[in-house]
C-alpha cells in the first residue's frame, strides 16, 4: 500500500487562515509562501503564535518568536519578519525592529533611520551596508552628515525649516578639492531623506494601506525644503565632461606598469603600483571602477579573449556581462607579472599588499599632477570613450553594450547561456563582435592622439 503524498502546510497567512486554523492535538506550523520564514504556530490550546524561522548569516537556523495572534495582525507580524529576515542576513542577532507606538510617538530621526534601512535596502542598494553587518548605508551615512543637528530630535517635532536651516548651514568636514560649496551633498541628502520621511507618513508612493510605516509619523514634508544646488552655478545637472585629445596625449603615455616614474609614490615600490595601468585599462574597457576593481584573472580567457564581469542591473543589484576585449587589452593584460604567475583567485590589478586596488583618489591627483590636467573623474573616462566611439560611427547600441547599460541578448530572447555558445563561434568562423571592433577602433584612435602629439613636439 502506498502512502498518499504529503501535503504542504505552505500557504498565503491571512486573518482568515489563523482564525480558522484547525486546533490539533499537537503544535503544528503553517508557513508563508508570501515572505521567507513567517510562520503561524498553532498549539493545542488554541493559542496562536508568528514567529520567523529562518537561517542566519552563519546558516544556523534560529526561531524568532514575533507576536501572539490576534493581539498583532497578521500585517504587523508579516512586516516584522521581513525585518528580522534582513538583519540575521546581514548578522544582526534578535533583530528588536520598533513598529511605533499608539500616540505620540516620540521616534527620533536616528531611529526612524535604523528602522527603515532595512525596509528600503530591500529594493535600494543605496541602503544597504557597505561592509559588515555594522557598517551603515552610503544613503542613511549622507543623510547623517547633513541633518547631523537633528538626529535625536522627535520626527514630529521637525519642520520644514529646520531642514532648510540645517541645509543652508552644511560645511563638509572634508571639503573636496576644488568645490566652492557642499550644495550637491546637501541636494542627495535631500532626495534620500524625502522618501524616508514619505514612508513615516505614508503618503505619496506609501500611501497605498500597507506601502508605510506601520504607525504613521507626522513627518515633515521634504519636497518643499528648498533644493541649494537649484541655484549653484557649478551643479550643471548631467556631467558632460569629457577629456580633450590634448588632454588625452597628456594623461595615457603616463598609465604604465611599472608606474611612470612621474607616478611613483615613495613608499612603494613601481611593481607594486597597479594604478596607473588599471587606469588604463578603464580607457581601453571604459568598464566602471568597480569592475576594474574586482576583476581577478579567473575572469578572463584569453582563448575567446572575453572579460566576464559583475556589472550594475537596471532593476537593482547585478548581472553578469561578458565583454570582448580590444587586442591592446589583451596585450596590457599579458604584460602583467599575473599573465603568468596569479592564481587564479589573485586580482588582476592588486594593491601592494595583494588585495582589492581601492585608492583610486591618490592615483587620479599623482596624474592630475603630472600631466597638468584636472577637474575629471574616472566616469568621465567612460563618457570619453563614448563620445569617441560616437564620432567613429559606432551604433549606439554597440557603445550601450560595451558601457553595460543593457543586456545585447536581453532584447532578442535568447538565453542568458547564448553568449557562451557565441564566443565559440568566434573562434571557429573568425567573426569579430561589434564590440570588439569598437574596443580596436577606440585603441587605435588613442594611438594616434598621442602619437600626433609626440610627433607635434619634434616637429
Amino acid at each position: 500500500m502506498t502512502a498518499e503524498p504529503r501535503k504542504s502546510n505552505k500557504v498565503e497567512i491571512t486573518d482568515k487562515t489563523a482564525k480558522h486554523a484547525e486546533i490539533r492535538p499537537t503544535r503544528y506550523h503553517i508557513k508563508d509562501t508570501k515572505v521567507e520564514g513567517f510562520t503561524l504556530r498553532v498549539m493545542p490550546s488554541g493559542r496562536k503564535t508568528m514567529a520567523a524561522m529562518l537561517r542566519d548569516h552563519k546558516g544556523k537556523m534560529r526561531t524568532i518568536t514575533i507576536g501572539t495572534y490576534p493581539k498583532m495582525s497578521i500585517k504587523e507580524g508579516r512586516e516584522r519578519c521581513r525585518k528580522i529576515a534582513y538583519g540575521l542576513k546581514y548578522g544582526g542577532e534578535e533583530f528588536a525592529m520598533p513598529v511605533g507606538t499608539q500616540k505620540n510617538d516620540r521616534t527620533t530621526l536616528m531611529q526612524l533611520l535604523v528602522e527603515v534601512q532595512p525596509v528600503f535596502a530591500i529594493n535600494k542598494k543605496g541602503w544597504r551596508p557597505r561592509g559588515g553587518p555594522n557598517s551603515k548605508a552610503n544613503m542613511r551615512s549622507t543623510i547623517e552628515c547633513v541633518f547631523f543637528r537633528l538626529l535625536h530630535k522627535p520626527v514630529e517635532d521637525i519642520t520644514e525649516t529646520d531642514l532648510a536651516a540645517c541645509a543652508s548651514a552644511y560645511q563638509p568636514s572634508r571639503p573636496v578639492n576644488g568645490k566652492a560649496s557642499a550644495n550637491g551633498q546637501v541636494s542627495r541628502a535631500l532626495a534620500y531623506l524625502a522618501p524616508v520621511f514619505d514612508w513615516a507618513a505614508q503618503r505619496g508612493e506609501y500611501s497605498k494601506v500597507g506601502a508605510g510605516r506601520l504607525r504613521k509619523l507626522d513627518a515633515p514634508d521634504v519636497h518643499r525644503v528648498h533644493d541649494p544646488s537649484t541655484n549653484d552655478p557649478s551643479i550643471s545637472g548631467i556631467r558632460a565632461r569629457v577629456l580633450s585629445e590634448e588632454e588625452l596625449a597628456r594623461v595615457l603615455p603616463l598609465l604604465t606598469y611599472p608606474a611612470h616614474p612621474h607616478l611613483r609614490r615613495r613608499n612603494v615600490s613601481p611593481e607594486k603600483d597597479f594604478g596607473p595601468i588599471a587606469m588604463k585599462f578603464l580607457f581601453l574597457t571604459l568598464a566602471r571602477v568597480s569592475e576594474v576593481s574586482n576583476a581577478k584573472w579567473r575572469d578572463i580567457n584569453f582563448d575567446s579573449g572575453v572579460w566576464t564581469r559583475m556589472v550594475k542591473a537596471t532593476e537593482g543589484g547585478e548581472r553578469e556581462d561578458s565583454l570582448p576585449l580590444s587586442r591592446a587589452a589583451l596585450d596590457l593584460l599579458k604584460s602583467l607579472p599575473g599573465y603568468t604567475m596569479a592564481t587564479p583567485d589573485d586580482f588582476v590589478f592588486p594593491n601592494r599588499d595583494g588585495g582589492i586596488l581601492s585608492n583610486w583618489n591618490r592615483t587620479s591627483l599623482a596624474i592630475f599632477k603630472a600631466s597638468k590636467t584636472e577637474r575629471w573623474t574616472r566616469h568621465d573616462i567612460r563618457r570619453t570613450g563614448s563620445t569617441l566611439l560616437k564620432e567613429l560611427r559606432t551604433p549606439v547600441e554597440t557603445i550601450d553594450a560595451i558601457l553595460a547599460h543593457l543586456d545585447p541578448l536581453a532584447k532578442s530572447g535568447a538565453s542568458g547561456s547564448a553568449k557562451h555558445y557565441l564566443s565559440v563561434v568566434r573562434i571557429l568562423e573568425g567573426v569579430e563582435d561589434p564590440r570588439a571592433e569598437a574596443l580596436n577602433k577606440l585603441a587605435r584612435a588613442y594611438e594616434v592622439i598621442v602619437s600626433g602629439s609626440n610627433a607635434g613636439e619634434t616637429a
